[in-house]
């Protein structure tokens, strides 16, 4: 049976003209008057068919195997089994179809694809017949009875082309079988896709939300895919990283289950999320995992979060995140901020890399959202018009890198005085320019991060980035005798944190520091009221004329910050404010 989609090709339409003539009663053609989708002329064919069972072949198909159809027919005459798909393999001999996997890359995936049609594969079973949750509508054998049963295709609904998907799902939760067998083996040759319109890409789309609201949870449970196992077609059968973390061995959850969208695994993702979860996770109060890409709502399915916590989602593709979680997730969601990215100081690096439309895309990403957790009390007041609900979770140093640092002091001739820091503070160090070169002949100037060109004829050091879990003992290594941390009087180091400050702290070193909204509060440091060179100076030179007392400073500042600063005990208890539902 061949059905003709209301073809416009006169050529076409002369050769199925001349198919009917031609009288067999092996060859029956069928027109739709106006296109329709491809399940529309399933079912028409379906609607005609004598036999007991259906083979939706596609036209694209080259059969090249004497005994294709007889593999398929043992299958699919078992009781149990309700429908039957081939091997299918490219025009080169290597594996298109095998069997689908729901939920892999998306909506469904193919394990196997690219692979040698001889290869063993994971367990042999590119060898084995197998059960699958669906194969390809390219070539799909079903039982008459259980197609009827299932209500055929569902046309009003598929229109683009997961028709084939949707009925597997619907026959396999009828009970029935789907079965993949290398038995039968065919080979599609289909022509390049022609590229969508923009209609039909918005149909496409909308379908796959209907598929995503009909079958999600099925989807993440795939009763043929272990959920350990990883969700993209180039690693199927190997184990998702992600579970390192987050593993739940039980039926029931006992735990709050977070979902961390992290940012980057640098420190600002470190710092706001992968560390506070990994000590919420030892201290037994959550469950959870983390991911540094934008994942899948079957990814976000497997997981069943009570929360997810999104790290700086204010680009469109980021806040898709957002969007997705809301639609088929009922976990709570948070936005996780550390910075005032809407007015970012003209000498940032960073500044280049926002968008213009940088206040709507946040307005949009935090409107999203249940709850919006930030760093400090300005950084929630400049966006309490945002939302109704921010609360402040301070910045905080891990036990296990911090704790236990010593840097020695007097290691050398002159007195050691530096910074170290992230490569974004250009305009920030560019303020102490007069300072470094006045000091030149007094003091070892010692850079670690970055230095900007204008200061670098008058340093004695500079150290390049480490990495994130190398960077306190690099820090401690440097052995300051004083440590600076300038920042330019702007909105956007208002609202920054005070992490400088305990990060020089937990090196026990003095330090000196703009007076900002950052750095006010009861940290012992020496503060500059107006930035200027003079008054830079100034501190300097007394905390070098008296080095006993300044040492006395960093010593305190070292014990305040392991007092108060670390991110364990009751200090976990900021986090659990700010991550898990009243």
């Amino acid at each position: 049976m061949i059905v003709d989609n209301a073809s416009k090709s006169a050529n076409t339409r002369a050769w199925f003209a001349a198919m009917s003539e031609l009288g067999s009663d092996k060859l029956r053609i069928y027109s739709l008057t106006e296109p329709g989708s491809e399940a529309s002329a399933q079912n028409l064919a379906a609607r005609h068919a004598n036999g007991d069972y259906l083979l939706m072949l596609s036209p694209h198909a080259v059969l090249h195997q004497a005994d294709w159809l007889q593999g398929l027919l043992n299958h699919a005459q078992r009781p149990e089994v309700g429908i039957v798909g081939p091997r299918i393999l490219t025009p080169q001999g290597s594996i298109l179809y095998a069997g689908m996997v729901m939920g892999m890359d998306g909506l469904a995936g193919r394990p196997f694809i690219s692979y040698p049609a001889g290869s063993s594969s994971y367990m042999q079973r590119l060898q084995l017949t197998q059960n699958w949750s669906a194969v390809s509508g390219n070539c799909l054998m079903v039982r008459k009875d259980v197609f009827d049963g299932a209500g055929a295709m569902e046309a009003a609904t598929f229109t683009q082309g997961l028709q084939d998907l949707d009925l597997c799902m619907r026959v396999g939760r009828e009970g029935y079988l789907i079965v993949g067998t290398p038995d039968s083996s065919l080979v599609l040759a289909e022509p390049a896709a022609a590229e969508r319109s923009e209609a039909s890409r918005q149909a496409l789309d909308n379908e796959q939300q209907s598929f995503f609201e009909k079958w999600l949870p099925r989807m993440a449970r795939d009763p043929a895919y272990n959920p350990n196992l990883n969700l993209t077609e180039v690693q199927a059968f190997d184990l998702d990283p992600g579970l390192q973390m987050g593993w739940e061995p039980f039926c029931t959850r006992h735990l709050p289950s977070i979902l961390g969208m992290l940012v980057n695994s640098s420190a600002v993702g470190h710092y706001r999320v992968s560390q506070p979860m990994l000590e919420l996770i030892a201290a037994g109060r959550v469950v959870g995992r983390m991911s540094y890409e934008s994942i899948t709502p079957v990814e976000v399915e497997r997981q069943r979060p009570d929360v997810i916590v999104f790290q700086g989602r204010y680009s469109e593709p980021k806040i898709k995140d957002i969007v997705l979680s809301k639609s088929y997730s009922s976990a709570m969601r948070i936005f996780e901020l550390d910075d005032y990215i809407i007015d970012v100081p003209e000498r940032n690096e960073h500044r280049r890399s926002m968008p213009d439309n940088i206040a709507q895309m946040l307005r949009k990403g935090i409107g999203l959202c249940d709850r919006v957790v930030v760093s400090t009390q300005p950084l929630a007041q400049a966006l309490s018009s945002m939302h109704s609900d921010i609360r402040v979770v301070p910045n905080m140093l891990a036990s296990h890198l911090w704790s236990s640092l010593r840097s020695q002091r007097r290691t050398s001739g002159k007195p050691r005085i530096g910074w170290g820091g992230g490569t974004s503070h250009r305009g920030d160090l560019e303020l102490i320019v007069d300072v470094v070169r006045e000091l030149a002949d007094e003091v070892e100037w010692v850079f670690f991060g970055m230095c900007p060109d204008l200061l670098k004829p008058y340093i004695h050091e500079f150290h390049s980035a480490v990495s994130l879990n190398s960077y306190p003992a690099k820090l401690a290594s440097l052995n300051l005798d004083l440590a600076l941390a300038p920042l330019e009087f702007h909105i956007f180091n208002d609202c920054k944190s005070n992490l400088r400050l305990l990060e020089y702290g937990a090196c026990g070193y003095p330090v000196i520091c703009s007076d900002t909204e950052a750095y006010r509060g009861h940290l012992p440091a020496t503060r500059i009221y107006t930035n200027s060179s003079e008054e830079w100076l100034q501190a300097i030179r007394m905390h070098l004329s008296d080095p006993n007392a300044s040492y006395r400073m960093g010593d305190e500042l070292r014990e305040t910050v392991l007092r108060d600063f670390m991110l364990r005990g009751e200090n976990l208890q900021y986090w659990a404010n700010g991550w898990l539902p009243d």
